[in-house]
């Protein structure tokens, strides 16, 4: 393997470890999209399936 063949295999896999860490922060987080509410109360309602519809008849 030459220089080039092992910087790209780094670049990748430390890529891809970002990517992995990002995903994980903001799960920890909770900034990533609405849970499934009927399984978790994390949301406190404030997403839009989960807020209270109004019934304008």
């Amino acid at each position: 393997m030459n220089p080039v063949d092992i910087a790209v295999i780094v670049i990748v896999c430390v890529a891809v470890v970002a990517i992995a860490g990002y995903l994980i922060y903001r799960k920890v987080k909770h900034k990533g999209g609405c849970c499934d509410c009927s399984s978790c109360s994390s949301c406190g309602g404030s997403c839009p399936h989960c807020a209270p519809k109004d019934d304008k008849d």
